[in-house]
């Protein structure tokens, strides 16, 4: 017989679902223009601090300085230069006011890190261990390794640029073909993408506190830098810069900065909480099983979620929590010790009372969850009608869907009401 498979086109749109589902539910848009805003008030004490480095550590002159600024002209929209060179050579005695204040630029720049935690935790919440100090640690150290690792790469510009005028060099063919390359800036176009990517993965796999395996972080930066190139690409094809800046000054470089940031943070947080849907895309899947809409309901929000979901490829695929029974069959009887709660597939099954009630139970419904909260022993058979296939869903599983799912949690009790209201006569 062939294997199924885990993985099929109803797992993926499963899993893209999940995914919009839970990226609107935990307010991410909002999170991701936090993100932007922070962005914006970190940017300029990071570029602060590069500079400071380079020129009063690494003694950099500022001409070279300038250079840099020459090769990105886009950099001098957003920061003067010279007026942060200038006031860093100025001061030649460190007192306790300039303490103060680069205290202040650096508690600034973290506020870019520290909102990517937050954003981060508030996908996680629910999985993620508690620890703020561990976080603040995080943010700090990543401020530090952004710091430096972008004055290192601007200081080896400075130094292949210096080098490569050395009159030694001018005539080597590997000057031409490499460091040319290098100076003239070209290289360099590539190097934000790799950043970014390097730095994404290492967010999401250092940052969730759920332990993803590094191949689906690397997967899900690759896709996420990917996307926001690919979206960048298209943006500033059909809109006119120039315009803007005619219309909005400086301000209209910023709007679209500003839009770049919004929408690279839109999808760094999609495919952060596509990573949490992976992760726990058992629990997450049950719970949508559990709140499928019946068959009756013929509104097309409940018929095209029904569709979607009726068929669980990803559990039907684990052959342990699969039954399959033919017609007359019994899942389980009376007096049985089962804790076990059940969800049908394929086929229409009986559950008969003392009373000698039956009730059916169609492909698409759960049974069982009552006597498994209540954990005693079953009052009623299970039996099948027609040949049938059954997802077994254990105790403790079932009970963690109920404990973290709230409308989950409202259904169960629902159920265990009316329970009671039978035994004991109860109206309300």
């Amino acid at each position: 017989m062939k294997k199924r498979r885990a993985v099929t086109y109803i797992t993926i749109a499963q899993s893209i679902f999940l995914t919009i589902k839970y990226f609107v539910q935990n307010r991410l848009f909002s999170y991701a223009s936090a993100c932007s805003f922070d962005f914006l008030f970190s940017f300029i004490p990071i570029a602060m601090m590069i500079v400071t480095i380079l020129v009063r550590i690494l003694h950099a002159s500022p001409d070279t300085v300038y250079s840099i600024f020459n090769k990105f002209p886009e950099l001098s929209n957003y920061i003067n230069p010279e007026a942060i060179i200038n006031s860093i050579q100025n001061f030649k005695i460190i007192n306790s006011f300039e303490v103060i204040l680069a205290l202040f630029v650096i508690w600034m720049a973290r506020r870019f890190f520290a909102s990517i935690f937050t954003s981060i935790q508030n996908i996680f919440f629910e999985q993620q261990k508690n620890r703020p100090i561990i976080n603040q640690i995080l943010t700090v150290v990543l401020e530090l390794i952004v710091v430096f690792s972008a004055t290192l790469i601007v200081f080896v510009f400075i130094s292949i640029n210096t080098i490569s005028t050395l009159p030694i060099l001018t005539n080597f063919t590997l000057n031409s073909f490499f460091i040319k390359e290098i100076t003239s800036g070209k290289l360099f176009t590539y190097l934000p993408n790799i950043l970014i990517f390097v730095t994404i993965t290492l967010l999401y796999k250092g940052s969730t506190g759920t332990k993803p395996n590094l191949l689906l972080c690397l997967s899900s930066g690759f896709l996420c830098t990917l996307s926001f190139w690919f979206f960048r690409t298209i943006l500033h094809a059909f809109i006119n810069i120039g315009r803007y800046n005619l219309i909005y000054g400086v301000l209209g470089r910023v709007i679209i900065l500003f839009m770049d940031i919004y929408f690279f943070f839109i999808f760094f947080l999609f495919f952060a909480q596509f990573i949490f849907i992976y992760q726990f895309f058992d629990e997450l899947l049950i719970g949508e099983l559990y709140l499928l809409p019946k068959k009756e309901e013929v509104n097309i929000k409940s018929i095209l979620k029904r569709a979607l979901f009726i068929k669980p490829d990803f559990l039907l695929a684990k052959d342990l929590n699969v039954i399959k029974i033919k017609s007359g069959q019994y899942i389980y009887k009376k007096d049985d010790n089962d804790n076990s709660v059940y969800y049908i597939s394929k086929g229409i099954l009986g559950i008969s009372k003392e009373t000698n009630k039956i009730f059916t139970v169609l492909r698409g419904d759960f049974f069982g969850e009552v006597d498994c909260i209540l954990e005693k022993n079953r009052d009623s058979d299970a039996i099948a009608f027609t040949d049938c296939e059954i997802v077994k869903i254990n105790k403790d599983t079932f009970l963690f869907l109920i404990q973290k799912n709230p409308e989950a949690a409202i259904k169960a009790l629902y159920h265990i009401k009316s329970y009671f209201s039978k035994i004991y006569g109860l109206t309300e």
